[in-house]
């Protein structure tokens, strides 16, 4: 099984594409996932996977590729654990220390899927959509951020953060490789919360793709 993965922070071969018309290629990201703010706990870890997806395919359709499907809940769960791992240690790895799942290819194994090939994406952002820009603190403690042209900086939506995240990861050139591989065709994700991250709590997601 051929593994890859790359990581993000706020975290080379040849793909020759055969690009789409931009308006062929749409969004089905659902009204649940942009007008629902991610909380801090209990999160829905399926409407996050299926708007990140939904991002992914908008891609890989503009790039003249088909669409990944759901690899299903057993990927959903080991990456999740692998996210709250992350969180938990502070540590934006795809190596961790949990016994039995420390590894991608253990993950994968884990979740119960024969496959060919299999690959890893891993990023952090925060709860407020504060990344990648300058803004100010209005009231650190009621979570109140604004940019300093006076503009209100809100929490994330399921849909701004899938956005956000699979954004960051295309400015990314080992995570777009990942992203618009024309052998993958499933993936999921999961994302783990940090309440004491800075600026009132980080979101630390993981995305795997399998072939």
């Amino acid at each position: 099984m051929r593994l890859k993965s790359a990581a993000v922070c706020l975290g080379l071969a040849l793909i020759l594409l055969v690009p789409v018309a931009a308006e062929a290629c749409s969004r089905t990201v659902s009204k649940e996932a942009s007008r629902t703010l991610v909380p801090s706990n209990r999160i829905n870890q399926s409407l996050l996977e299926k708007a990140i997806r939904a991002e992914v395919n908008f891609h890989r359709c503009r790039a003249g590729l088909r669409k990944v499907g759901d690899a299903g809940n057993g990927l959903t769960r080991q990456a999740q654990k692998h996210s709250k791992w992350m969180a938990k240690s502070q540590q934006l790895t795809h190596r961790s220390t949990v016994p039995g799942s420390s590894t991608l290819q253990q993950r994968v194994n884990n979740a119960g899927l024969k496959v060919r090939t299999g690959s890893e994406n891993i990023g952090m952002v925060h709860r407020y959509q504060i990344d990648n820009r300058r803004f100010k603190i209005l009231d650190s403690s009621s979570c109140q951020f604004a940019t300093y042209e006076g503009q209100k900086l809100p929490a994330h939506s399921y849909a701004s953060l899938a956005r956000h995240i699979v954004n960051l990861w295309m400015n990314s050139s080992g995570h777009r490789k990942n992203i618009l591989d024309r052998s993958v065709t499933r993936m999921s994700a999961a994302v783990a919360f940090d309440p004491n991250a800075q600026y009132c709590g980080r979101y630390w997601v993981t995305q795997n793709f399998v072939g």
